[in-house]
């Protein structure tokens, strides 16, 4: 065979092979679509709920609602919102109000915290953004607008819109924009007086505070959009503040009812969304603080843990209400640093326990039977206090203080006896009395009754 065939049959071979690799009908092989959708951009860095957010990336699908972007903090749930609009290279959407319910709280107040981003569109995004792609989330009026783009413009074409859309909501606070024009408030603002809980929430729970007259009762000093200095009151009186009920609100979804009623966590009424009853019930049962047969507000648990929102938030569950409530007189146990529980966090510190059955001072008895039975029962226990109920605990320590000012329970001179006047460095316990038993709620004590059922 010469030379010149064997050039011949290989170019056909090679022109056969390039054809192949080319389907049919194009002159050159398209280029593939990115698999999973990835985030190139995100503006402006430093957002308010309530803004305007664009992500910019690729491997997005064009249309309304057609992009999932989840948010999340470091250590707090995934949140998951819809892109109001997207094309294939960018997604809008207004940040929604319920990532408040996880930001850090200062002062129990919600301060702008760092959410990484990833979008689910035909594909899960195969990771979150970095920390130089995560934006930083505040509550309304904290954001700072993109480079390029001046706020009153964009501040007038929201304006421009709710006027023109009466029935609209563009801050998608509750409230209708023609019903926020009318009394005050702001259409493009979650939150017009900044003091941390929506117009909506606030409109609604003075509504119902005031039996459901329209508009709401704005000359009163009841809940109020337009009054900064209300977050700490408590208007139906059923113990929660005012922003502890917005966090429970925020805490379930921000719920509101078909007539636009708060479904939960109202501050113009102790039963929101209507009585609980616990007849029947006994983890309702357990629940309730007064014994009436009806959880209200103060005593539902929203985060299911086994603890009353109230418990949590302003009574027995608080190292505050053991310094400065009806045992104030008693000396905290000062070997050790305690936590508390949260109301919107069913596991406090990350154990797989709920916070009802865990052991806050890790003495054997659990939170629920030192905070909430406590309330009701009148039990000689202290769930920051590891010595009692039981002075032969594993965790109570074998020295008590020097400074006999500083003896805290059941050692101090109050109770001594109990335990004997002299406690030595090592013991052999007793029987261990259990919770509930007599010896620890009334009953005889090891060498005397005790003084009181209620304060020990």
């Amino acid at each position: 065979m010469s030379f010149s065939r064997v050039r011949t049959i290989t170019t056909i071979a090679l022109s056969a092979t390039a054809v192949l690799a080319v389907p049919s009908g194009t002159a050159v092989a398209k280029k593939k679509a990115p698999r999973y959708p990835v985030i190139t951009k995100v503006t402006p860095m430093q957002v308010g709920v309530g803004d305007l957010l664009t992500i910019k990336g690729k491997g997005f699908r064009s249309g309304k609602n057609k992009n999932t972007v989840v948010f999340k903090r470091f250590g707090q749930r995934a949140i998951f919102v819809r892109a109001e609009s997207a094309t294939s290279t960018r997604l809008l959407l207004h940040v929604p109000l319920k990532l408040q319910a996880y930001m850090k709280l200062e002062n129990n107040q919600p301060v702008p915290s760092v959410f990484a981003i990833r979008i689910i569109s035909k594909r899960f995004g195969q990771r979150f953004t970095s920390r130089k792609l995560s934006p930083t989330v505040g509550p309304a009026g904290t954001g700072i607008t993109a480079p390029g783009v001046t706020l009153p413009s964009a501040y007038e074409q929201c304006l421009a819109a709710a006027q023109a859309n009466p029935a609209g909501d563009e801050d998608k606070d509750g409230l209708y924009n023609g019903e926020e024009t009318s009394v005050g408030l702001d259409p493009c603002r979650t939150d017009t007086d900044t003091d941390g809980l929506s117009d909506g929430w606030e409109y609604q729970s003075a509504k119902d505070l005031n039996l459901q007259a329209n508009p709401y009762p704005g000359k009163k000093p009841w809940p109020n959009p337009l009054d900064p200095t209300d977050v700490n009151s408590d208007f139906d009186g059923d113990g929660l503040l005012a922003w502890q009920e917005f966090q429970l609100w925020q805490y379930l979804g921000s719920p509101f009812g078909a007539d636009r009623h708060l479904a939960a966590y109202s501050d113009g009424t102790q039963n929101t969304g209507g009585q609980v009853l616990t007849a029947g019930n006994p983890s309702l049962q357990a629940l309730d603080l007064t014994g009436d047969g009806d959880l209200t507000d103060d005593e539902r648990d929203a985060d299911n843990d086994g603890l009353s929102n109230m418990i949590e938030y302003n009574n027995a569950g608080t190292l505050n209400w053991w310094a400065s409530g009806p045992y104030k007189d008693e000396k905290p146990y000062l070997w050790r640093t305690f936590a508390q529980t949260s109301a919107t966090d069913p596991d406090s510190d990350g154990d797989t326990v709920l916070d009802g059955a865990d052991d806050q001072d890790a003495d054997g008895y659990d939170n629920y039977t030192e905070m909430e039975f406590n309330f009701r029962r009148g039990l000689f226990v202290q769930p920051f206090n590891p010595c009692l109920p039981d002075p032969y605990a594993l965790t109570c320590s074998r020295y008590v203080p020097l400074d006999s000012g500083a003896v805290y329970p059941p050692f101090d001179e109050k109770h001594a006896s109990w335990v004997g006047s002299v406690v030595p460095l090592t013991w052999s316990a007793p029987t261990a009395p259990q919770s509930g038993q007599t010896f620890w709620n009334g009953g005889q004590g090891p060498q005397g009754p005790d003084v009181n059922t209620t304060t020990p």
